[in-house]
Formats: C-alpha cells, sequence, structure tokens
C-alpha cells in the first residue's frame, strides 16, 4: 500500500488507541474476583461520562445503530442495566468488526456500570470475559464467564467464553466439554463455529468444514460474523491444500461481504500459494486499508520480498513493530505472533525467544509451542526444540508450517529418516503453505535424498 493511503490510517489509529488505553488502564481492576471492586470502579465515572467518552459513529452499519440505540437507552434510563450490558455488547461487535482495541476499554466501562445497578447481571459478567478474553487475559476470562455460568447454568454465551480460554491456555479437552455444554443450551452460529474451530485444531478437518458451514447456514444478526466463519472455511481448505475449492468459496463469499477485511486477507493467501502474486498483493492492501492486522501487513511485506521489492518489504515489516506496540498500549497480552515473526525474518532472536518463553507459562497452545519450537532452532538450542515441537504436533493440527518445523529440527539433530518424513508431510499436505519456507523445505528435502515430488517453486514475479 503506498505510504500515502496507509499511513495516515496508522496515525489516526494511534492516536485513537493512545486514548482509549488511558481509559481502559484507568479502569481495569487486579481481577474478577469481587464484584465490588468493579462497581467501585465504574463509579468513579458517571453514566454521562462514559456515554460522552465514546467515539462517534456512521450509522451505517447494524452495530453503528446498535450503538446508538443502546446510548440512548442508558442515556434516559441509567438504573437500566440491560441497557448498558447491550450497549457493551454493541461495542464489542464494533471491535469485531474492525480489530479496533480501543472498543475494549468503552465496552468495559459500559460493563462495569451494568454492574453497578446489577451486580448479578449475566450479560455484564459474560462482557467482562469478553472483553479480558480480546485482551488475552485468558485467567480474568475464564473466572467472570465462570461466575456468569453460575448463576445461570442455560447461558450459552458463558460456556462459549470458557472454552475460548479453554483453547487459548491449551486446555482443549476441557474446552471440548465447555463448547458442548453450549451446544447442548443453543445450537446457533456462535455454537457451531467454535466447535468447529476447535474440531480443524484437532485434526478432523471433515467434520470441522462441515460444522462450519453448518454455522454459515445458521446465520447471525451481523454480517460480519457471517463472513469470519465464511473466511475460516477458505483457511480450512487452503490448509488442507484445496486451493481451488478454498479460491471459489473466498470468491463467492467475497460477493455478498466485497469489503471484509479477513476474506480480503484469506483470498489473499490463496492467491499467494496459486503464485498470483500481483492479485494475492492487491487483496492484502484492500484488506489492510480495511484493517491493518499482524497477518496481512506481515504477508504483504514478504510478498513484496518475494517479488524483488526490498525496500516496501520493510515498510511493511516496521508496521509490524507499530501494531505490536500499539496492541500492549491497549492492554493487550501476548507476544508470541511477533516471535515468530522475528524468527521467521531472523530478527532479534534472543528478544523473539524470550517473549515467547515468558508467554508459554500461561498459554501454551499449540500455536505458541510451535513458535517456541522455532525461536529455539534459530538461537541454536536444537534437542529443546524437539521438545517444544512435539506439543504443538500432539493435536495434529493440520498446519505444514508445524510439520516443517518438525523437519528442520530433526535435520538439525542428525535424524535423517524423521526430517524427511516430517518435511514430505508438510509438503504434501500443504505445498506451497509459505512464501519463504515452502521452498527451504523442498531444498531440504533434496539435500537429504529424498526421491519424493518436489512441491512448486516459489519464484518471484
Amino acid at each position: 500500500m503506498k505510504k500515502s493511503v496507509l499511513y495516515p490510517r496508522i496515525v489516526i489509529v494511534c492516536l485513537a488507541l493512545g486514548l482509549a488505553a488511558m481509559a481502559a488502564w484507568a479502569f481495569r481492576k487486579e481481577g474478577p474476583r469481587a464484584p465490588a471492586g468493579a462497581a467501585s470502579h465504574a463509579a468513579a465515572a458517571s453514566s454521562a461520562d462514559v456515554l460522552d467518552s465514546l467515539p462517534a459513529t456512521s450509522g451505517k452499519t447494524l452495530s453503528d445503530q446498535a450503538v446508538a440505540h443502546w446510548v440512548e437507552r442508558a442515556r434516559q434510563a441509567p438504573d437500566d442495566d440491560k441497557a448498558w450490558s447491550n450497549l457493551g455488547d454493541a461495542l464489542m461487535q464494533k471491535a469485531r468488526e474492525t480489530a479496533d482495541v480501543a472498543y475494549y476499554g468503552h465496552a468495559e466501562r459500559a460493563y462495569q456500570q451494568a454492574l453497578v445497578v446489577n451486580p448479578r447481571s449475566v450479560p455484564a459478567l459474560n462482557g467482562m470475559a469478553w472483553v479480558n478474553g480480546g485482551r488475552h487475559e485468558f485467567e480474568k476470562s475464564l473466572d467472570w464467564a465462570g461466575r456468569a455460568a453460575a448463576l445461570d447454568p442455560q447461558d450459552n454465551a458463558a460456556y462459549g467464553l470458557m472454552g475460548d480460554a479453554d483453547v487459548e491456555m491449551g486446555n482443549y479437552d476441557q474446552a471440548y466439554a465447555h463448547y458442548q455444554q453450549m451446544l447442548d443450551v443453543r445450537p446457533d452460529i456462535s455454537s457451531y463455529s467454535r466447535g468447529a474451530h476447535l474440531l480443524w485444531l484437532t485434526g478432523d478437518t471433515r467434520k470441522a468444514l462441515w460444522l462450519m458451514m453448518k454455522a454459515v447456514k445458521t446465520g447471525a444478526p451481523y454480517a460480519e460474523n457471517t463472513a469470519w466463519c465464511r473466511a475460516q472455511i477458505g483457511l480450512m481448505l487452503y490448509n488442507d491444500g484445496a486451493l481451488l475449492p478454498a479460491d471459489q468459496v473466498l470468491k463467492a463469499s467475497l460477493k455478498v461481504a466485497p469489503h471484509n477485511y479477513q476474506l480480503l486477507a484469506a483470498m489473499g493467501k490463496v492467491k499467494a500459494a496459486e503464485r498470483q502474486y500481483p492479485a494475492a498483493i492487491n487483496y492484502y492492501k484492500q484488506a489492510i486499508a480495511v484493517v491493518p492486522l499482524h497477518d496481512s501487513v506481515v504477508a504483504l511485506g514478504d510478498l513484496y520480498r518475494v517479488t524483488g521489492r526490498p525496500q516496501e518489504a520493510e515498510r511493511q515489516y516496521a508496521l509490524v513493530e507499530v501494531i505490536h506496540r500499539l496492541m500492549q498500549a491497549n492492554g493487550v497480552r501476548g507476544d508470541w505472533q511477533v516471535a515468530q515473526f522475528d524468527a521467521d525474518h531472523d530478527r532479534n532472536l534472543p528478544e523473539a525467544l524470550r517473549m515467547v518463553q515468558e508467554e508459554y507459562k500461561t498459554r501454551p497452545n499449540v500455536y505458541v509451542a510451535d513458535t517456541l519450537a522455532w525461536c529455539l532452532y534459530k538461537n541454536g538450542r536444537y534437542a529443546e526444540a524437539q521438545a517444544a515441537v512435539r506439543k504443538s504436533l500432539s493435536r495434529h493440527t493440520p498446519e505444514a508450517g508445524f510439520l516443517f518445523h518438525a523437519g528442520m529440527i530433526a535435520a538439525k539433530l542428525g535424524q535423517r529418516s524423521a526430517a524427511q518424513m516430517d518435511l514430505y508431510r508438510a509438503v504434501s499436505l500443504n505445498p506451497n503453505f509459505s512464501l519463504l519456507y515452502a521452498p527451504v523445505a523442498a531444498a531440504t528435502l533434496k539435500q537429504l535424498g529424498s526421491r519424493t515430488p518436489e512441491p512448486p517453486k516459489v519464484a518471484a514475479r
């Protein structure tokens, strides 16, 4: 994306996030155990102050209209806890649609106002779980949602939020239990899509696709939620190496939601794998123009790198660190994605390892385990890397990158047969799993004496 288009948006986001950081930190609690604590923090601001601090909305989308409706309701009836919790939900929907974490602070304040009025408000307790989950404070999210479920065992949202926290913390068996409770209470797009994601994460692509399609058919009030499900279907197919079906699904979905950044980014990934680099760059630029997310920015930088545009690649890579700092400023924990980026691009390797080791202590899921393994590998600690990569492979997640990392680690340890097997499995699952590393996998297989077919080379165009 040209500097004149992208960087003004980043400046605006910086200003918004900077202001939101002050609001978010001013109203955060030490922990979710004491309802009275939440009430006392919320009481520090009047209901009018909470409403007056909200950003203006365009009124063009359903979520904008929902925010406006519940703002007016809360202004007219500040003692209506449902108005406040519904306002929080609308603000969190805005966060979903825009990926602007500044909305977390605004939503948190709305939920806290609901808890001032009614400390037993289940929607507000779930809302606090949602906010903390968005900030990657998963232990707190689990606690808030657990309190909501204790008050209302028939509230399916609470089970979903607990399952989300379980997934991020690597407690997959417990996540299955919570998502099943969610489905038992009410099968809907939220429960179907969560179950589908967990099935895919634990190696059952066929059932995951079936359930995610069921989620799409069920539908949702907000178009963004259904678009997310469609994007996930496209990505599941991509990860399975089924590029043509992925392309077809995403193309049809973009006709319905042409400006959805998740669909645009997913199509960029597919086009890059198809080696249609100009089209891939265009899709990623469109996605970043809507929301400059980490994954899209990194992918665009990599596309510029493989197509011989190093200065533009470095501009995107610099933006990765800006985004990370903005997330931190808004209280969003989590460094594994930055650590993965650094390891992939041979940057700040000791610091990348330190960051992911720290995150792994509280978030030992398969993705963090894989990043830990890769950072250990890049720092020359191969035996430790192999122990970590076994964790990432333990749930049979269909990620070719996991297998590639396992193969490269085995090769360094002199385990020739294991290295051949893992690398072959990686390129068999998805021959174009990475712009930067699919060619490395093929070259390493050749060096190891493999007679298996090489994947298509990623050549600059």
